[in-house]
């Protein structure tokens, strides 16, 4: 890749194709909804077993980030979607032929679920790799396709099963689903990966190294020693569990208000074209830099919290239709945030296992929220109590960020004064011949350990008030 195609040149042919393949996968998983409520009259399977269709398709298209990245970086994300194309293609015509809801666990669930696994992870890093000063920019139109997948597939859903019935439905929709393959096949691999594994190729001399450098580049744990990481990964999870727990929450709140299976299409195609707008608008926003990026998060996690707390209250169409606005405004606009959050957390290099571990852990996520939501209607007969089961899990987010600077403070504050113990031990063992160990001279450190005092000044103070301490005066 040359300089001048990042944030120019075929940068912006890459990031087309990345947001048509985000705009397949997105508006599939985001509209569900359709499907879901289909599947719920035509089955007459409680909502929340029915829900575990969703939730283990939408746990493999997360989860498998790790992996599917690793995998990305060495045969190319090319060839990886490539292959996750023809998987969507199969678990979709596959479900057609289904007759049994426990069946679709596996063919729309697993199949369908992992294809989209080999496309989603690549798709949401590459972008990356081709933009640094419009990077916010770039995600922010990558994921608003979502939105634009989120307005029309509804609608062609609803179209669909009313002329062709539910199986001819996945059928068809299996093979429009299949065009995804064309935009992956114009993608190129970033130079910087291709440079970075053409050196640890030489570097591997066995299948046991080459195995546990796979294991860690996958599941780099030692980010979460990173605090600003750890925080943002936990609230962006959290965040994205209200986010799809109100993708089963609002198609079921319309259906059983009798409202009609045409309202369902107008609340989701509503929040569909909200996402446009709102998700092109953030990545924009949060590119001058006037807030910080966190801050954006926070303010979305508190009020999605409020909307889904207060929308029991309002069973009217009218109210639903506000809340699909408000949802696409606010639930679901930390997508535009989550690369460029991870940028400024983890740095470049480490992008691709910051964004698998995370996928990785949402997956898990939806694993809780959806058939939570689902199972909370099926005890309560209403969905009243879902919509408060959403709500906290975004407060939970809310908490996290407003506890992240305390959190990042205390972490500095052990660095340095672990830093200011290690020095003062080494300062003694220069005169005492290692003598004096660390826990003799842990009350010698200053409480402010963040603060700009020197180690001269600690030194200083140590010959002041320790008795072990050789003194100026002694002979």
């Amino acid at each position: 890749m040359k300089n001048a195609d990042v944030d120019n040149g075929y940068a912006w042919i890459i990031l087309i194709c990345s947001s048509f393949v985000y705009l397949i996968i997105a508006g599939s998983l985001n509209t569900f909804g359709i499907l879901y409520t289909e599947l719920l009259d035509y089955y007459g399977d409680g909502a929340g077993s029915t829900a575990w269709i969703s939730s283990i398709c939408t746990f493999f298209a997360l989860g498998l980030g790790p992996f599917v990245n690793f995998l990305g970086e060495k045969y190319t994300y090319r060839l990886v979607m490539m292959i996750g194309s023809c998987l969507v293609l199969l678990g979709y015509t596959t479900s057609a032929f289904v007759r049994g809801i426990k069946m679709f666990y596996l063919t729309h669930g697993v199949i369908t679920g992992f294809g989209f696994g080999l496309m989603l992870s690549p798709c949401s890093t590459v972008v990356n790799f081709y933009f640094k000063k419009k990077r916010s920019f770039a995600n922010g139109i990558m994921v608003s396709f979502s939105g634009v997948g989120g307005f029309s597939f509804p609608y062609m859903y609803r179209w669909l099963i009313d002329k062709y019935g539910l199986h001819g439905a996945f059928l068809l929709s299996g093979a429009l689903l299949f065009h995804s393959c064309v935009a992956v096949a114009l993608l190129l691999q970033p130079q910087q990966i291709v440079e970075k594994h053409q050196t640890t190729n030489r570097k591997i001399i066995s299948w046991i190294i080459y195995l546990w450098e796979a294991k860690q580049r996958m599941f780099k744990v030692g980010l979460f020693k990173i605090p600003k990481y750890t925080i943002c990964f936990t609230a962006l999870c959290f965040q994205f569990g209200n986010f799809t727990g109100n993708l089963i929450a609002l198609p079921g709140q319309v259906r059983s208000l009798d409202l009609g299976k045409q309202a369902i299409v107008q609340v989701l195609s509503v929040y569909g074209a909200t996402e446009i707008v709102s998700r092109t608008f953030l990545g924009w926003f949060a590119g001058l830099n006037i807030i910080k990026r966190t801050n954006l998060l926070l303010m979305s996690s508190f009020v999605s919290s409020l909307i889904a707390f207060g929308i029991p209250h309002l069973p009217y169409k009218g109210a639903l239709l506000v809340y699909a606005v408000l949802m696409g405004c606010f639930s679901s606009t930390f997508w535009s945030l989550v690369g460029v959050l991870l940028v400024d957390c983890v740095g470049l290099d480490n992008l691709s296992p910051a964004i698998g571990l995370l996928l990785f852990a949402m997956g898990i996520m939806i694993c809780v929220s959806q058939p939570v939501t689902g199972w909370l209607e099926d005890s309560t007969g209403s969905w009243d109590m879902s919509f408060r089961f959403i709500g906290v899990l975004s407060a939970i987010s809310c908490m996290c960020l407003l506890l992240g600077p305390m959190i990042e403070r205390m972490s500095c504050f052990q660095k340095e004064r672990k830093s200011n113990l290690s020095n003062i031990e080494k300062q003694m063992e220069e005169y005492n011949g290692g003598a004096i160990h660390m826990e003799e001279t842990e009350d010698l450190v200053i409480k402010d350990c963040c603060s700009k005092s020197n180690d001269k000044e600690v030194t200083k103070q140590t010959e002041e008030v320790h008795p072990l301490y050789p003194q100026k005066n002694d002979p």
